[in-house]
């Protein structure tokens, strides 16, 4: 026994004198990647891409870097591979809010005046001043300014039920193999009076709530293919407008302009990295990981495409006085 024993002893002692000498080493060799970022809105004429490169640093802490990873001088362009019509983007800059952590101007890439008015396969290519091309494709949605059903919806409702329920005319595609998603959601739209200057603001609205061990928790719409409504709790409704004040006193200093409603609708690219980037967390879950999608060829990044379509939903006065707030 006193041999096995004083055995035990002695490989304790081995692991954890190994266990010192191997230390852990968090970065791993460091390897130059590009990443191109491009969201094609049907809702705008104005479209941006960006493109970075990955970088090093002394140390463990990324947020050190100070120097701007964008990528100046590449070559951006998109095509309708149906018709094989071209556009370029062009590159400017936008002054930088005086926090970040870089001294330079915010750079980007852009395209004003285009708005995709039809479906079509659409591609992007971006040849970096290296030579190195990253390329992805994606499909322009269409979406009718009608396709959500008009029920001349209000809030509060006209009559008796808990619930409001928004439904939508389901937007087809006839690109082979093209999912649509849906992403709905119901935001209130509202001013602030702060210092004497009307803010405009919006606050969004859960679907309903779930208790946690720090309190209630927001649930909102998630991103679905194959649905054609979104309902909301009125109970809902009501908390997210006494939420807008919060513990002000002051209710006057806000004033009530209506209540909106949003269909945007995005092609499988965007549906699955918003879901890659979604993660539940509660008081039993932490994350370690952060999920990676990338769509594009030769380097990371997204390539996706959204359209969005939207009604007002009036919010009656009389309701909005209840608050102590005041209507537009």
């Amino acid at each position: 026994m006193r041999k096995v024993i004083s055995f035990l002893f002695v490989a304790l002692n081995i692991i954890v004198i190994i266990s010192c000498d191997d230390q852990v080493n968090p970065k791993t060799d460091f390897r130059e990647v590009y990443a191109l970022n491009c969201v094609i809105r049907g809702d705008t004429s104005f479209q941006v891409a960006t493109i970075s490169k990955s970088y090093n640093v002394d140390g463990f802490d990324p947020l050190t870097n100070s120097n701007d990873p964008f990528i100046k001088g590449a070559k951006i362009k998109l095509t309708f591979e149906s018709t094989g019509e071209t556009f370029l983007f062009r590159d400017t800059t936008l002054v930088r809010p005086a926090d970040s952590r870089y001294t330079t101007q915010m750079s980007y890439y852009y395209i004003n005046n285009f708005k995709p008015a039809y479906e079509s396969p659409i591609s992007i290519e971006a040849v970096l001043p290296n030579g190195k091309a990253l390329t992805a494709k994606s499909n322009t949605l269409f979406i009718s300014r009608y396709a959500i059903e008009d029920k001349s919806y209000s809030i509060p409702l006209a009559t008796f039920g808990k619930y409001i329920n928004f439904s939508w005319t389901a937007v087809t595609q006839s690109t082979k193999d093209a999912q649509i998603y849906y992403v709905p959601e119901l935001v209130i739209a509202y001013s602030k009076i702060q210092n004497g200057v009307q803010v405009e603001l919006q606050k969004k609205v859960p679907l309903n709530y779930i208790s946690g061990e720090n309190g209630d928790y927001p649930i909102y719409p998630s991103i679905q293919s194959n649905v054609t409504s979104a309902i909301f709790d009125t109970m809902t409704i009501r908390r997210s407008l006494e939420e807008i004040s919060a513990s002000d006193p002051n209710k006057q200093n806000y004033i009530i302009h209506k209540a909106i409603f949003r269909l945007i609708i995005t092609d499988k690219n965007l549906a699955v990295y918003y879901a890659a980037q979604k993660t539940f967390l509660d008081e039993f879950s932490v994350r370690v990981t952060q999920p990676e999608f990338t769509n594009i060829n030769g380097g990371l990044g997204i390539f996706g495409t959204l359209n969005s379509t939207q009604i007002d939903v009036p919010i009656k006065p009389d309701y909005i006085k209840i608050f102590g707030y005041r209507s537009f």
